[in-house]
């Protein structure tokens, strides 16, 4: 996880103003169905190239429903993320274009995030349940040849367009072949000008429960595989399960950083660090879980040396971003506790590596 509070915790300029001028306005209205508590939301908004985000309001929920109303000059992907009655931050957020003009119905749903309104968020919703019961009712090979054919016929509609375009259900490069050159120019322009394909990188598209954005996964270099290619067909399916545990808790660790923004609201820091250090303490046993299986499995100790080194370096980057938060906000009792708790990880981490490398 490369993320850090660096990135994090840098300011930048405000991308919402208050002027007379409401053409540009962008809505969002959220109900919230029976059985689902969330108190509140927080509202937050990317720069243009998607690498920073920005604080824009903390919203509640009264009687099932709030709203949000803010001016922006051209889209930007923002995000909702719930805040529970108990006032703990959710690990996940529904991520989507906030667009000029528009305005977009969220219906909190059975864990689920679904969009509705006006004529974008409408063509959003088609295009979204079109995929979505292409792939609950055909085979995966058919599936593709659907939901491609859905965007050829509406290559004209940002919504649709976009709702593909956002998650990679479609490799962006074909989707750029399909649609026309008045959307390829037209308000969307700067996202897909900005787009770099990425060579060596493992795209998976992002659900409604879960965060619904486009997750890169680094291509491991421990050992290029040998390991797994050692292990019986049980043996492989555990340490896949235990990878897929630990790289949940790597997510939700990280969101959690990016809501530590330099404006995050007063009482919501504090909680986040008791989550953070919650979330670090559930990762470490899964990590322990797994290197007592690979022992097990007979790992070479170069092989154990390599993931103990990627293990400290995702140590490392928590306790950079930590570094970073204090030079602006101080060292608040529950910021303190979450940095100890790391420092003593990596400690742990150290010592266990180095008598893995005094014993081979």
């Amino acid at each position: 996880m490369k993320s850090t509070f660096l990135s994090i915790a840098v300011a930048f300029a405000a991308l919402t103003c208050q002027a007379q001028n409401t053409v540009n306005n962008f809505k969002v209205n959220v109900k919230v169905t029976q059985g689902i508590e969330d108190a509140g939301y927080l509202v937050q908004v990317f720069d243009k190239n998607q690498s920073q985000r920005k604080f824009l309001d903390k919203i509640t929920v009264t009687d099932k429903r709030t709203s949000f109303e803010t001016h922006i000059d051209e889209p930007l992907v923002g995000d909702l993320t719930a805040i529970f009655p108990d006032g703990t931050v959710c690990t996940a957020c529904v991520r989507f274009p906030f667009v000029p003009g528009e305005q977009v119905d969220v219906k909190v749903k059975n864990g689920t995030f679904e969009l509705s309104g006006t004529k974008f968020y409408q063509q959003w919703a088609d295009a979204d349940d079109l995929e979505e019961n292409a792939r609950k009712y055909y085979k995966k090979s058919e599936t593709d040849s659907i939901i491609l054919n859905y965007l050829k016929n509406h290559a004209d509609d940002e919504g649709c367009v976009m709702r593909y375009w956002q998650y990679t259900v479609l490799p962006r490069q074909t989707i750029l072949s399909i649609i026309p050159e008045t959307m390829r120019n037209g308000r969307f322009k700067h996202f897909f000008d900005t787009y770099k394909p990425q060579a060596s990188a493992a795209y998976i598209p992002a659900t409604p429960i879960t965060q619904e954005s486009e997750i890169i996964i680094p291509e491991s270099e421990i050992n290029n595989g040998k390991v797994l290619d050692r292990l019986n067909p049980t043996q492989k399916s555990q340490m896949q399960l235990m990878g897929e545990a630990v790289k949940i808790n790597m997510e939700a660790i990280k969101n959690l950083y990016e809501v530590l923004e330099d404006d995050c609201p007063e009482g919501i820091s504090e909680p986040i660090f008791d989550q953070i250090s919650e979330r670090n303490k559930e990762m470490d046993k899964q990590i322990q879980d797994g290197l007592k299986m690979l022992k097990s499995m007979k790992v070479t100790d170069k092989e154990l040396q390599q993931i103990y080194g990627v293990i400290l370096e995702l140590y490392a980057n928590q306790d950079e971003g930590f570094s970073e938060w204090f030079k602006t906000h101080g060292m608040s009792k529950s910021a303190k506790k979450a940095r100890k708790n790391i420092n003593k990880l990596m400690e742990k981490y150290v010592q266990e590596g180095l008598k893995a490398k005094i014993k081979g």
